[in-house]
């Protein structure tokens, strides 16, 4: 079936766990519906299986990714150094590249579904030296007055926000007004990391080596959101020897909550006081679930097709269609229906990559996380004291 669903304003939305227990349901009710053969009704009422195989597997796992790395991409680290603390603020953004999907069953082809996993976390940073913490004074204070403290630094995050209020709401009615979306999202978390070989300057600013620092973190994140979609546009439709519209609002109800457990080794240099690049890796594991119910119904209208006919059915079943109902136009209404639960993924491996720039007591990072087939970007800023 030739059909764009208005569904592609669903896929920023954050997090689908991996490992699956879905229930989809596609229900076709009025006259539209009764000039379809029974062969194309039963493929209807078995297609929920394909849908789920075909696409609803591909997006929930690209989704979960997603959700996973801005989950552990929120504390903006950096290169892993804080003197005495620092404060900020920061949005990750996650998602791979756009793939549509096509579902195809029998007689019966749904054409360029999305499939775009995506997610966003915004978060207020803050960071401390230990050392410093302690009385011992900065981090980077002559060697002989370090103490064993001053090599551990603390990342702590957190944000709670609703999306039916102020800016964020805005936005999207700016965008589209046949959007309404309500619910929030709280998420809070924190990395230790431990200097393993300490960083060190030539003493100019002209050169520093950040040394080799690891971390672990825990970060967690609970989201609920309610969507309405109200395209007033109809989608084109074949069932079979049937052509016609479609057209309906979509909903969206969704639940979650993930906790991820990540730790990680991280490396850098600073050039001429300015310019500090990074890199590293790690593994996480995540624990959470979350359910799941979309649907989307609205006006079908149909009629037979004398192409359709033939190329769809075979000839003794087209002979028995009788010419006078070719071409009328029939109304009924389409029902598309997804319902579900899933667990988070166990484990995530992911590479670390960014640059931070040092302008006096402000930093401006961007951090970049890949994971398989999805990447994600931290950027923000942060004052240091």
């Amino acid at each position: 079936m030739k059909l764009r669903l208005g569904l592609s304003i669903i896929i920023f939305l954050f997090f689908f766990p991996a490992q699956k227990n879905l229930e989809a349901g596609v229900t076709c009710t009025g006259d539209a519906c009764t000039i379809l053969p029974t062969t194309i009704q039963s493929q209807l009422n078995q297609v929920d299986q394909v849908f789920q195989s075909q696409y609803t597997d591909l997006v929930l796992a690209s989704m979960a990714e997603s959700a996973v790395i801005t989950n552990i991409n929120s504390s903006l680290i950096g290169p892993g150094i804080v003197n005495r603390f620092q404060i900020g603020g920061g949005l990750a953004l996650a998602g791979q590249q756009k793939q549509d999907v096509n579902v195809v069953y029998q007689n019966l082809s749904f054409q360029k579904l999305p499939n775009v996993g995506a997610s966003l976390a915004p978060n207020l940073v803050f960071a401390v030296n230990l050392g410093w913490l302690m009385g011992g004074g900065p981090s980077d204070t002559e060697p002989e007055l370090k103490t064993f403290m001053h090599r551990f630094h603390l990342y702590v995050h957190g944000f709670k926000f609703n999306f039916s209020q102020g800016d964020v709401q805005q936005a999207i009615e700016s965008q589209n007004k046949d959007i309404q979306l309500g619910g929030d999202m709280t998420s809070f978390g924190f990395t230790l990391r431990y200097h393993l070989i300490e960083n060190h300057s030539d003493g100019y600013g002209i050169f520093e080596f950040a040394g080799i620092s690891m971390g672990l973190g825990l970060h967690y994140q609970k989201q609920v959101i309610d969507l309405t979609y109200n395209d007033n546009k109809t989608q084109s439709i074949t069932l079979g020897p049937a052509t016609g519209t479609w057209g309906g609002a979509t909903t969206f109800n969704y639940n979650s909550t993930i906790t991820s457990i990540p730790i990680d080794i991280r490396t850098g240099f600073r050039m001429f006081y300015l310019l500090t690049i990074f890199a590293g890796g790690g593994t996480s594991m995540n624990f959470g679930s979350s359910n799941l119910k979309l649907s989307r119904s609205g006006p079908l209208v149909l009629a037979l097709d004398s192409s359709a006919i033939a190329s769809s059915l075979p000839a003794e079943v087209a002979a028995l269609i009788p010419a006078s109902s070719l071409g009328v136009t029939r109304s009924g209404t389409l029902t598309l229906d997804l319902s579900g639960n899933a667990q988070a993924p166990t484990t995530t491996n992911f590479l670390v990559s960014g640059v931070e720039i040092n302008a006096t007591i402000a930093k401006i990072t961007l951090e970049a996380m890949f994971s398989q087939k999805v990447q994600s970007v931290m950027l923000g800023a942060k004052i240091t004291f």
